[in-house]
């Protein structure tokens, strides 16, 4: 008999990072705020990571697609509607549209191997020492430390972006 089998070779996650959390966006024109959600994902390392089958299990579901791979120093967006982040942020490529909302009072978000275990989990809440102007002024968390890896469940850590909106300045 023939038995077919998916084979993952071991790879380094940990330089999957998470750079940029929009968790409580203001509204735009007919779109409520929370349909202007992100989350932007950076490979930091110096490899290609294979996405294929990793899993948000909490704070918002999303699975990735078979052949989903992520270049050194590539980022991967995720958006609650594809619509309303266009009409946002015109020109950004989105490569996921996730469901669930991110919770405006904070919560923890959670990636996961298919094979069991977590790749991270990053828990943000609205009060110090998270940053504040996050939280409904139009700012997102972006880390202090551009470059790093992981998500640090640490508010100290991380900072607003510089600008309101989708910023590009964590790297």
């Amino acid at each position: 008999a023939l038995v077919e089998a998916t084979f993952t070779p071991p790879q380094d996650l940990s330089q999957l990072a998470v750079t940029e959390v929009m968790y409580n966006p203001p509204p735009l024109g007919v779109y409520p705020g929370s349909e202007l959600e992100f989350l932007e994902l950076k490979n930091v390392g110096t490899n290609t990571l294979n996405l294929s089958g990793l899993t948000f299990t909490n704070g918002l579901t999303f699975a990735f697609t078979n052949g989903t791979l992520l270049a050194p120093g590539g980022f991967f967006l995720l958006a609650r509607n594809a619509t309303a982040f266009a009409a946002r942020y015109p020109g950004v490529l989105v490569q996921g549209i996730y469901d669930g909302q991110l919770d405006n009072g904070g919560e923890t978000i959670t990636l996961s191997h298919p094979g069991g275990g977590n790749v991270f989990s990053l828990r943000y809440e609205d009060a110090p020492p998270w940053p504040m102007s996050p939280d409904g002024l139009g700012f997102s968390l972006v880390p202090k430390q551009p470059g790093g890896s992981q998500a640090s469940d640490n508010g100290a850590k991380w900072r607003a972006s510089a600008v309101p909106g989708s910023t590009g300045d964590c790297g």
